[in-house]
């Protein structure tokens, strides 16, 4: 980041606007990581309220591919098995 001095806050909001659509989402990802480590535990939670059904259902697939999440289901079979 830079250090460059802004006359008011609505021009810093301006600049961060840019930065935002000049960013990609993994350099996104890393500033958060950096900046607001708390937001770390919150950030499925946020990520669901933000997201429609049909691509919280894409993510949760993709979830479950890659993180081996199990569903209710996979769990009790693996309990009761």
């Amino acid at each position: 980041m830079n250090n460059t001095e802004y006359k008011d806050a609505d021009e810093a909001w301006e600049a961060g606007n840019k930065w935002v659509q000049a960013t990609n989402r993994w350099d996104k990802l890393d500033y958060l990581t950096e900046t607001a480590p708390e937001l770390q535990e919150s950030l499925v939670n946020e990520m669901a309220k933000f997201m429609g059904e049909e691509s919280f259902n894409e993510f949760f697939t993709h979830l479950r591919r890659n993180w081996d999440i199990k569903t209710p289901q996979e769990l009790d079979y693996a309990m009761n098995s």
